[in-house]
């Protein structure tokens, strides 16, 4: 391929794949260079808000934007298949469909779910980790909905996944007269769920979901999963058995498993170790961002799989990887500064139109929690459809301006919702 059109190609079209893509075409705009999106799936999955899908409270379209739709008029190629193998000695990527030569590979393919080797895990639970797993469980909830004798659902593993569903399963369980005979327990391996966020704001979750009605045990972990999921076991020798009519598994994540030949270094979990730069060693051309990628901190700790974090890795690698490979340099010698972010907002969803999040250190719930939600998912978008043009893809950046730009916008944002509100 001529030196003078390198082609950058983009594996994944979630939260990190996408919106690398829109923003990289922007500021290649004008010069030589080809973007490739590669996704087995043609749509991009919010998912944030798959747990309303389980609970009925959002339909699967809702969730998901067509990926031609989201990168209509910009120069992105999208190809619509299976990722198969890596080949780093040939900047080779192969398809279940073709093979695609790269200049600069990104791979954000996500993860997977982590059943940490447990006995009858993964036989006798579902996962909730796309819009089909959601669709699955929102059937078997409402199947047990219509029988009418005492159920217990079971969730394991209390990250945000498993608060998110479990609160709202609460609503849907409230919505359908059903609170005297379906149950939902939470379990978490830990001393608390919630494990690294802010500890005020852990304590407002566990209030919400403790009026709720949900049970939550902690410091427990699961050690054998039988009987198509109707026996969750905790403990060592003397285990305790809980009972389930349907048990969900949201324990833990994994890097998403891509074969890559020659290896390159991978955590336990399947995550891919890159330096600061988001960068490969071992590879220069290849960069890897989201739940895939084994990115540090300043204090060494790896960043949690949060959208936040894969946004502003995109946001990173949309210009370091123009400036030093297009415009002259190459991604040899990265002088730029690392990646490094400060996580200032923590919000999750406890319900149909539950939230509670921290925002400048406070903890926010209610309407004011809501509509930071609901600003938050409409400035994303706004910046994938406008490839980073629009003034909101400000918003992520991380500088006084930006901060700024962030106030105003959202406040503009709080009284058009005000001025909808009085109008219907």
């Amino acid at each position: 391929m001529s030196s003078s059109n390198k082609r950058i190609v983009i594996l994944g079209a979630g939260y990190a794949g996408i919106f690398l893509a829109t923003n990289i075409a922007r500021y290649l705009k004008g010069k030589a260079g080809e973007v490739i999106l590669i996704d087995r799936n043609p749509y991009h999955q919010l998912l944030q808000e798959i747990h309303l899908v389980a609970t009925g409270f959002r339909t699967a379209n809702e969730v998901k934007i067509p990926i031609l739709r989201l990168i209509d008029g910009m120069n992105i190629k999208f190809i619509q298949s299976t990722t198969k193998q890596i080949r780093p000695d040939k900047n080779l990527v192969i398809l279940e469909s073709t093979e695609i030569k790269y200049d600069v590979l990104i791979i954000c393919m996500g993860a997977s779910t982590k059943y940490f080797n447990i006995k009858g895990a993964r036989e006798n639970s579902l996962p909730l980790r796309s819009i089909s797993d959601a669709s699955l469980i929102y059937d078997r909830v409402s199947a047990l909905i219509k029988l009418n004798k005492k159920q217990n659902i079971v969730i394991v593993g209390g990250g945000a996944t498993g608060v998110s569903l479990g609160g709202a399963l609460s609503d849907f369980i409230k919505d359908s007269k059903k609170t005297d005979s379906l149950s939902i327990t939470i379990i978490e391996a830990l001393p608390t769920i919630l494990p690294g966020w802010d500890e005020h704001l852990v304590k407002k979750v566990n209030e919400v979901l403790h009026k709720k009605g949900i049970r939550i045990i902690t410091r427990s972990p699961v050690t054998k999963v039988e009987n198509c999921g109707s026996s969750v076991y905790l403990g060592g020798d003397d285990a305790t058995k809980i009972h389930s009519s349907l048990t969900i598994w949201t324990a833990g994540v994994k890097g998403y498993d891509i074969p890559i030949d020659p290896e390159v270094e991978k955590t336990k979990d399947g995550k891919i170790i890159v330096n600061e730069f988001c960068q490969i060693d071992r590879y220069p051309n290849i960069f890897s961002i989201g739940d895939i990628a084994a990115v540090k901190d300043e204090n060494q700790k790896l960043y949690p799989p949060l959208a936040q974090i894969a946004i502003r890795e995109a946001k990173y690698l949309s210009k370091l990887i123009p400036k030093h490979f297009i415009d002259g340099s190459d991604v040899k010698s990265l002088p730029d500064e690392k990646f490094e972010y400060n996580i200032k907002v923590q919000l999750i969803s406890l319900g149909n139109d539950d939230y509670v999040g921290l925002f400048n250190h406070y903890v926010i719930s209610g309407n004011l929690a809501k509509l930071v939600e609901e600003f938050a998912t409409s400035t994303y978008i706004k910046s994938l459809k406008s490839g980073g043009r629009d003034i909101d893809a400000s918003l992520y950046e991380d500088n006084i301006f930006s901060q700024l730009v962030s106030g105003i916008t959202f406040a503009r944002f709080t009284f058009m919702k005000w001025i909808e509100k009085k109008t219907q």
